[in-house]
């Protein structure tokens, strides 16, 4: 893998092994990223801003939260490097409309910050 595109869904190999997708607006230049994972969901989770469910991507087993409290920003580079090193899986891609529910979730969270936030695309 050489580069990332928007849809794109990891397995982090270290425990508790989250799933992982980079966000980032294609249309700017630059190495930079957001990086959110999936999380079970439960009743203390602060991020309820995007709920999924197995419905929403097949390599779900139960009711899931994005985790933009949790999101960190990196490059693009970096987390490719990661990839190629074995920390990081590639999984089957998000689907379009799940895709389109976890950018609308980033935008209207509480847990992103602006600068967080100007890193998604529109």
């Amino acid at each position: 893998m050489t580069a990332l595109t928007l849809g794109m869904a990891f397995r982090c190999m270290d425990p508790p092994r989250h799933i992982f997708i980079p966000l980032f607006d294609p249309q700017k230049p630059g190495d930079e990223m957001l990086l959110v994972n999936l999380t079970t969901l439960r009743d203390s989770c602060v991020d309820d801003a995007c709920v999924l469910h197995p419905s929403d991507y097949a390599e779900l087993t139960h009711a899931t939260t994005v985790a933009y409290s949790m999101a960190m920003t990196g490059k693009k580079s970096s987390f490719i490097s990661a990839v190629a090193s074995g920390h990081f899986v590639q999984l089957n891609s998000i689907p379009t409309p799940t895709l389109a529910k976890v950018i609308a979730g980033a935008h209207a969270s509480p847990e992103l910050s602006k600068i967080k936030k100007s890193l998604l695309p529109l």
